[in-house]
């Protein structure tokens, strides 16, 4: 008797299917318990846990091949007139499951990696046969910049859309805002020299590191950048506004403090004197 119930269970493919399916998954959910349990850091326990469950998810697709693989073969003899309907049905999961090859053997970003894919922007999180995951940020935000928003790109369009990998960018970046003021036929020119010194004053602190990372840039991605120094233009608006666009080489994280404080100059410069000498009624006067 436990002869013939044993037989059966051997001969029976759900249950093996079900026992590989258990063996499978709690390996998987061990591996990755035990990874971010562990000292390393997050990007790398990321990497770590996306491995364990894309070799996992490949162990249970051809576990179950191995185990179905005559029914499988009667079933695709028994629907060959409906072949060009199945191939029709599954071009996208298979344009996504040859994507996936495709970055793989580009490596064009891995885990942690800032991307640019087509018109979304954010970080890698996960990557796996069929599409990419993206924690999305801001492309006009600074700081960290993440929108809270989770992108899930299917691999199909790494074949129809440009791939950007940002990952340099997430320190320092090229950062460039405009002023615009009402024009009140004093001469523009006058704010230029003020506004520089200003500018090469906020961005001291951090200009020697800057410039270690303006090289550093240019020696990974072999292109030649425009430098730290800052880039002052005066020029007017389509309304005959005066128009002041600063362009400078800083963090990521101070470049929003930065604009800040050099439009506050410019402003105390036009309403107010440069040397804070004057009170908010003569700076009002002024202007």
């Amino acid at each position: 008797m436990n002869t013939e119930v044993l037989h059966q269970f051997l001969e029976n493919k759900l249950a093996w299917s079900l026992l590989l399916l258990v063996v499978v998954l709690v390996v998987r959910y061990l591996l990755a318990t035990l990874f971010r349990r562990s000292s390393w850091q997050r990007q790398d326990i990321r990497r770590r846990v996306h491995m364990v469950h894309n070799f996992a998810n490949l162990a249970i697709v051809i576990g179950l091949f191995a185990i179905w693989v005559s029914e499988l073969r009667d079933f695709a003899l028994s629907i060959a007139a409906f072949s060009v309907a199945i191939v029709i049905a599954l071009r996208d999961v298979v344009a996504c499951l040859v994507g996936g090859l495709y970055q793989a053997s580009m490596r064009s970003f891995t885990i942690g990696d800032w991307v640019r894919i087509g018109d979304q922007f954010g970080e890698v999180i996960d990557n796996n046969w069929l599409s990419t995951t993206l924690l999305e940020i801001d492309p006009h935000g600074l700081g960290n910049g993440y929108t809270g928003t989770t992108l899930y790109v299917p691999n199909n369009v790494f074949f129809t859309q440009p791939v950007k990998n940002l990952n340099f960018m997430r320190r320092y970046i090229e950062h460039t805002f405009s002023i615009v003021r009402e024009s009140k036929g004093k001469n523009p020119f006058d704010i230029k020299p003020f506004i520089t010194e200003r500018v090469l004053e906020h961005c001291e602190s951090f200009k020697e590191v800057a410039e270690r990372y303006c090289k550093l840039i240019e020696s990974r991605m072999g292109v030649d950048l425009a430098g730290t120094e800052p880039k002052i233009k005066v020029s007017t608006s389509e309304l005959g506004h005066d128009v002041l666009t600063i362009t400078l080489f800083c963090p990521r994280e101070e470049a929003s403090e930065i604009e800040q404080k050099v439009t506050e100059d410019y402003y105390r410069f036009w309403y107010g004197d440069a040397d804070q000498s004057l009170t908010p009624a003569d700076g009002a006067k002024a202007g």
